[in-house]
């Protein structure tokens, strides 16, 4: 049975194929246009993004949003994650963290609307920024803090891992279980 997932990146399809493929399911990638918005929570966005691609008519399909969160200020970059890396680079970054503790953690959520249920589920990953930032010698990326963040029970950045070994700190996988977990119950209810 597949379940849509509104992206074209290959990365979260595979890592959601991985979590979801032993309950029967296939995730397919489908390309939904979508307005992100640029206020509120990783929460909020996905559900707003999901209302969108609703709208296509499909029965069952996800979508997920998420940031990267310093402990040195609450709340950011969040949700501008990625225009907030655009716009500062890895040398901006630092010049922000100087002094600054180096702890981090990213979160992300998984909203599904499934036979007439909307559901959204979270998952966090906790760890720390490399110093100094600038050491990264390459900005193109298509996760451009995975060459920054160490996660809590590793030494290596997420970048040098394999996508096996990366799904063991996946903010996405925790919260695609959960999801596993609903579905499961679903399945039995239905």
């Amino acid at each position: 049975m597949n379940i849509y997932f509104a992206t074209q990146n290959q990365g979260k399809i595979e890592e959601a194929n991985q979590v979801l493929a032993p309950l029967g399911y296939e995730v397919v990638g489908v390309q939904v246009p979508m307005v992100e918005p640029d206020t509120g929570t990783v929460e909020e966005i996905a559900r707003t993004k999901l209302q969108q691609a609703m709208k296509h008519g499909y029965e069952r399909i996800m979508v997920d949003d998420a940031g990267i969160y310093f402990t040195a200020y609450p709340q950011f970059p969040g949700v501008l994650s990625k225009r907030i890396f655009h716009r500062l680079g890895y040398r901006g970054l630092e010049k922000l963290l100087k002094d600054e503790s180096r702890e981090a953690w990213f979160e992300g959520a998984v909203s599904v609307y499934w036979d007439g249920h909307i559901q959204t589920f979270m998952g966090r990953t906790y760890g720390h920024l490399i110093e100094p930032l600038t050491s990264i010698q390459d900005e193109n990326h298509s996760f451009p803090y995975d060459p920054a963040f160490i996660p809590q029970g590793d030494t290596r950045v997420l970048q040098q891992m394999s996508l096996e070994e990366k799904l063991v700190y996946s903010y996405r996988r925790r919260a695609l279980e959960k999801m596993a977990k609903w579905l499961k119950k679903e399945m039995i209810q239905n």
